[in-house]
C-alpha cells in the first residue's frame, strides 16, 4: 500500500510538472509564433485557435476577420513577435490572457485580440465602399460614412470607393496609417496641368494611377480627387520605382501649372557630355597605345569593362594590327540618336559616330598613296547611375558596329611636266591667278581692281589626267569640286556638261573647254 502511494504521488508530481511546461504562457507564444510563421495552408485558419477577443474572451472567427488581410510572417518578424508576446500585458493590443483550465489544474491561456473600429467618410453618392478590396458598403449621399466596429487591430487596412460620379471613373484609397482611424475619402474636382521629366511616367492621386504621361504633360480635367493625397509622377522598372517629388492636392491652385520632377535624371545634354568623355578614352588609347589612368571612373571595372575593350578592338586592326598602320585616329560626327532609360539607376544610349583614320605617304614606300579611311558606326551603351555620377555598365546592353567604310587612300594625280605652280592673266578690271599643287588641288583667285568689288578664291581637286593632243590634257574631277577653278568666269552654268583641261605651251597655259566634244579655248595665262 505505502509503495502504491509512492507511486501515485511521482506520477502527480511528474503529471505537474508536465502540464505546467506544455500549458505555459512561454509554450503558448513558441507554438503560436510557429503556427503564425506557417507558410503551408491558410493563414488565418493557422492561428485561428489561438486567438480570442480581449473584451469577451470569445474565440475570433473567420466572419470576424474577413476585412483583415494575414500572411505568413519571417524568421526575422517571428523572432521580434516572440519577444514583444513575452513582455506584453493588457495595455498592449495583443497579450496573453487565462480563458479557463486544462485537466482541472492547468491555465488555459490564449493570444487576447483587442478590437478596434474604423470609419471610412466619402461625399460622393452611389459607390462602392471597400476595405482591403472587400465590399463594405454603397453610399447614398454626400455625407455618408460607414464603421466597423470589431476589426482585429493592423495597420494593414486600405479603405477606397470605386464607381462612376458624372460620368468619370473614380478610384480612390487611403491606407490606415495606425492612429487615425477615420479614413476620409471626401471628392474634389480639379483641374491642373503637370509637367514631369520623367516623361513617360503615371500621374498618381495617392495610390491611385490617374494617367500616363505623353512627352511629360498631362491635362488633369475635372478630375475627382481628394485633398488628403499627394499628387506625384511613377515609372515602375523591373529594379525598383522612380518616383517624382510629391505635391500635396489641397496646395495645387485650380488652373495652375504644376511640376513634377525626379532630381539627378540624366537628359540629353548631359548623355551627350558622358558619351564624349567614353569616346575621348578611346582617342587618348589611339594616341599612347596605352589605358588611361582613370578608366574606373569611366567604365565600371575599369579596362577590364567589355565595352571599353570592344572600344579598343574596333581600331586594333588599323592601328596595331594590319601591315600598314594609319599614320594618325580622329573621331567626328558623335551623335546621341536616343536616350531611354531602362531602369530606375540606368540607362540605354544608341548613338552613331564616324572613324578617319589617315594614311601618310611614308606608309606607302611603293606607290606613296595618302588619305583617309572613313568609318561609319553605330552603337549601344548602358549607364548606370552611382553615388558619384554614372559608369558604363559591365553588364548592360551594349555594341558597336561598322556600317559603312570609304577608302579615300590614293595616290597624287600624274600632272604633266611644268603644269605645278602658279599662273597669271592680267585684266583690265582684275587679275586671274591659278596655282596648280602636287596633290591635284587647284586654286583660282580673282583680285578685282574695284575694292568695292569682293575678291573670290575657289578650289576643286584634279583626281586623273588624260592626254588629249600634242601638249594637251583632260582631266577630271572630284565630286564637289568647283568646276569654275578650271575657267576664267566667276561660274559655270551646267557645269556637268563640260569636259575641262589644258594646253601648255612653254610658259604659257590656255585654259581649254569641250562641249560635246569640241574643244574651245578659254583663257590663257602666264607663269609667274
Amino acid at each position: 500500500m505505502q509503495i502504491s502511494l509512492g507511486v501515485l504521488v511521482i506520477l502527480l508530481l511528474l503529471f505537474s510538472v508536465w502540464g505546467r511546461m506544455v500549458f505555459s504562457k512561454t509554450n503558448l507564444i513558441k507554438d503560436y509564433v510557429a503556427a503564425r510563421s506557417d507558410k503551408s495552408g491558410d493563414a488565418f485558419e493557422n492561428i485561428k485557435g489561438y486567438l480570442v477577443w480581449a473584451d469577451t474572451k470569445e474565440q475570433v472567427t473567420n466572419d470576424d476577420v474577413k476585412y483583415a488581410k494575414y500572411s505568413a510572417i519571417s524568421d526575422k518578424e517571428a523572432q521580434q513577435l516572440e519577444e514583444e508576446l513575452g513582455k506584453a500585458d493588457e495595455s498592449d493590443d495583443y497579450y496573453i490572457t487565462r480563458v479557463g483550465t486544462r485537466f482541472l489544474f492547468f491555465p488555459d491561456y490564449r493570444i487576447a485580440m483587442k478590437p478596434m473600429s474604423l470609419t471610412v467618410k466619402t461625399n460622393l453618392p452611389n459607390m462602392d465602399v471597400l476595405l482591403n478590396q472587400k465590399r463594405l458598403a454603397f453610399s447614398d449621399s454626400e455625407d455618408y460614412s460607414v464603421t466597423v466596429d470589431r476589426l482585429p487591430v493592423s495597420d494593414n487596412y486600405t479603405a477606397s470607393i470605386s464607381g462612376n460620379y458624372n460620368g468619370k471613373p473614380v478610384e480612390l484609397s487611403k491606407s490606415y496609417d495606425g492612429e487615425n482611424q477615420v479614413l476620409d475619402l471626401h471628392i474634389s474636382f480639379k483641374n491642373f496641368t503637370v509637367n514631369s521629366n520623367l516623361t513617360d511616367g503615371d500621374l498618381y492621386f495617392g495610390e491611385t494611377k490617374v494617367a500616363s504621361l505623353a512627352d511629360g504633360t498631362y491635362q488633369v480635367e475635372d478630375y475627382p480627387v481628394t485633398d488628403s493625397v499627394d499628387a506625384y509622377v511613377k515609372k515602375t522598372f523591373e529594379d525598383g520605382d522612380l518616383e517624382s517629388n510629391k505635391l500635396p492636392l489641397a496646395e495645387i491652385a485650380e488652373g495652375s501649372t504644376v511640376d513634377l520632377n525626379v532630381d539627378n535624371l540624366l537628359d540629353e545634354t548631359g548623355a551627350v557630355q558622358y558619351l564624349q568623355t567614353v569616346f575621348d578614352q578611346l582617342t587618348a588609347y589611339a594616341e599612347t597605345k596605352q589605358d588611361s589612368n582613370n578608366l574606373s571612373a569611366i567604365f565600371e571595372k575599369g579596362a577590364a569593362n567589355d565595352f571599353y575593350k570592344g572600344l579598343k578592338d574596333s581600331v586594333a586592326d588599323k592601328l596595331e594590327k594590319d601591315s600598314r598602320k594609319a599614320s594618325n585616329f580622329s573621331i567626328s560626327d558623335l551623335t546621341l540618336n536616343s536616350l531611354e532609360q531602362i531602369g530606375k539607376d540606368s540607362y540605354l544610349l544608341d548613338f552613331s559616330v564616324a572613324y578617319a583614320f589617315y594614311y601618310d605617304k611614308a606608309t606607302d614606300t611603293e606607290k606613296s598613296t595618302y588619305g583617309n579611311i572613313v568609318q561609319a558606326l553605330t552603337g549601344q551603351l548602358t549607364l548606370k547611375k552611382t553615388d558619384s555620377g554614372y559608369l558604363v555598365s559591365q553588364s548592360g546592353q551594349k555594341n558597336l558596329t561598322v556600317t559603312w567604310e570609304d577608302n579615300q587612300v590614293e595616290a597624287d594625280p600624274d600632272l604633266p611636266d611644268g603644269l605645278l605652280g602658279s599662273w597669271e592673266a592680267k585684266q583690265s578690271d582684275k587679275t586671274i591667278s591659278i596655282t596648280f599643287a602636287e596633290d591635284g588641288t587647284v586654286t583660282k583667285t580673282i583680285d578685282y581692281k574695284d575694292s568695292n568689288k569682293e575678291d573670290k578664291t575657289v578650289t576643286a581637286v584634279i583626281e586623273s589626267v588624260e592626254t588629249a593632243g600634242d601638249n594637251t590634257y583632260r582631266y577630271t574631277y572630284e565630286s564637289g569640286s568647283d568646276p569654275s577653278a578650271f575657267v576664267a568666269a566667276d561660274t559655270v552654268e551646267d557645269a556637268d556638261k563640260y569636259q575641262y583641261g589644258v594646253k601648255l605651251n612653254g610658259s604659257k597655259l590656255t585654259l581649254l573647254i569641250w562641249e560635246d566634244g569640241k574643244e574651245k579655248t578659254d583663257l590663257t595665262l602666264k607663269k609667274k
